[in-house]
């Protein structure tokens, strides 16, 4: 209608012209005759061919807006081009994996792909234009993964990293879900080993995508401030390696996170498809905080737990705290409950005696064999001082043979198990030897055994050691630390001793002793040999 409007408004103005002209010159024959000639002799001419030339540049318009129509249709399905606003990057995707690209990289394909195209070349500039425009109304994570990149970041995830495949996509979901911001009321409670793994994605993330603090709702923790109903439970193995982890990332860490905004989009947010997508097993155990109450927990724990007896056995609270955290451990569930609290609720079922602090008439099944330790610990084992020349250790599988060997003597292998996992050591020196120092959950630091000690055997093997290398070496200036070591093990093997250092402690000890026979860091002279 305004079209309309304004053309009848255009023809208005043009007869008034006109008029107004024919009007001014009325009184000149000359000048009426020369508007007759302009309008009648040369305008329709000029209109004439004006409306051609207007024809054909519509025409040639259309032909050329159609041409890189199609050409961006092609370029941009054949180069899969994206971009993310909150770091200003440009990314690709090549059907197996993301890459972050430089826009100049991208403008160069592009105005080289256009050079090839010559319909196009006087459009170069403005095809260009329309090109990046495009791009960055292409979002990142819009894009949809194929097959087979999906497949290769579960093939990552899982067994190595999460149990099943339905956990890893879980995962997957709640790290979309955080990059867009949703559910941010959850809490999702993790190992402390996770944590370190989940702190390698947050630099990934921040460095990839420009988004910091990914996994803010992962927590090793629970605080009393948080709700069960907004818990969330996630398992993993605990042995994956922290470091492997982290040069796994460099290489797909931007594949996972553009699998994980996808799964976010495609199954709505976390909760969503623990409902709609997971086993009943998952289900059951992710939402397990949720749906739960601290004395069902507790509940739970005493019937599996916790033996009721009509004699007067009773359990010190620091043991049966132990016990609870054995529980724990073997469920895989967080400790949700602060121990004030679950003491308070074992008063209500079982009687406390405040003079030792013990609960009277239980006993557990869990308990012989962490007691037992204890009292191998506290009756064979010497914490020393860190100001010992050489620094003492022993390895967590070593106390493990040590205990062994230590029930045996005692003779009462029939009673009660002399096997213990390496796990319950480390469980049971941090829970009732808290200041003993533990590193990499392997080495317990100055400490020595009363039925073994480590630098007497190296030392007393170093004779025969000397007669093996004047007999086999003769000739040779050095000998490896492995050969040396070599030479102990047939040592030990010959006088039957009852345990044997590892070669890391071996080699320990050598550099304590033989400093100065030492060279090129792993031989030791010769003339050592020679030495009293």
């Amino acid at each position: 209608m305004a079209n309309e409007q304004t053309i009848q408004l255009i023809k208005s103005k043009c007869s008034d012209t006109i008029t107004e002209l024919l009007k001014r010159y009325d009184y000149s024959e000359y000048m009426i005759q020369r508007i007759h000639n302009h309008i009648v002799n040369y305008l329709p001419n000029t209109l004439d061919h004006e409306f051609k030339n207007y024809e054909q540049r519509q025409n040639r318009n259309t032909y050329l807006t159609n041409e890189q129509q199609i050409f961006i249709q092609v370029f941009l399905s054949k180069h899969q081009y994206y971009y993310l606003p909150s770091n200003n990057f440009f990314y690709e995707y090549n059907g197996k994996n993301y890459f972050i690209v430089k826009e100049d990289d991208v403008i160069h394909k592009l105005l080289s792909t256009i050079s090839k195209d010559r319909i196009l070349l006087q459009w170069k500039h403005k095809t260009k234009i329309n090109v990046i425009k495009q791009i960055k109304d292409r979002n990142l994570f819009t894009s949809i993964p194929e097959t087979d990149t999906i497949q290769n970041i579960l093939n990552v995830l899982y067994p190595s990293i999460f149990t099943s495949k339905n956990t890893a996509k879980y995962f997957l979901t709640i790290i979309g879900d955080n990059i867009f911001r949703k559910n941010m009321n959850l809490i999702f409670l993790v190992t402390p080993q996770m944590k370190k793994l989940l702190n390698e994605l947050d630099n990934i993330a921040f460095s990839s995508i420009g988004y910091g603090n990914t996994t803010f709702n992962f927590m090793t923790k629970y605080h009393e401030n948080h709700s069960y109903d907004n818990c969330r439970l996630i398992k993993m193995n605990e042995n994956f390696s922290n470091e492997l982890w982290r040069e796994i990332l460099k290489k797909i860490g931007l594949d996972l996170l553009c699998i994980a905004t996808h799964y976010s989009n495609r199954y709505g947010n976390s909760d969503k498809f623990i409902e709609n997508n997971s086993d009943e097993e998952l289900k059951i155990y992710t939402n397990y905080i949720k749906y739960t109450t601290p004395n069902k927990i507790v509940n739970e724990f005493t019937n599996k737990y916790i033996i009721e007896t009509a004699n007067n056995l009773k359990i010190e609270w620091k043991n049966l705290h132990f016990v609870w955290k054995q529980f724990l451990s073997n469920y895989n569930l967080p400790n949700v409950i602060y121990s004030n609290t679950l003491k308070n609720i074992l008063k209500t079922q079982y009687t406390y005696e405040e003079t030792s602090d013990s609960f009277i008439g239980i006993t557990s099944k869990y308990l012989p064999i962490h007691i037992d330790f204890i009292n191998f610990w506290e009756n064979t084992v010497t914490v020393h001082n860190t100001d010992f020349i050489f620094d003492n250790e022993l390895e967590i599988d070593e106390l493990c043979s040590l205990f062994k060997f230590w029930k045996r003597q005692s003779g009462e292998q029939l009673m009660t198990s002399c096997n213990i996992s390496e796990e319950n050591v480390v469980k049971i020196l941090k829970h009732f030897f808290p200041f003993v120092e533990i590193v990499e959950d392997k080495y317990v630091l100055n400490v020595t055994c009363l039925f073994w000690n480590k630098m007497e055997d190296i030392h007393n093997s170093f004779a025969y050691i000397k007669e093996q290398i004047s007999k086999d070496n003769k000739h040779a200036a050095l000998i490896s630390f492995d050969e040396a070591y070599n030479y102990y093990y047939k040592y030990s093997n010959t006088q039957s001793c009852k345990f044997i250092v590892s070669k890391r402690y071996f080699e320990k000890f050598l550099y304590f002793k033989l400093n100065d026979y030492i060279v090129y860091e792993k031989f030791i002279e010769t003339s050592w040999c020679n030495s009293m």
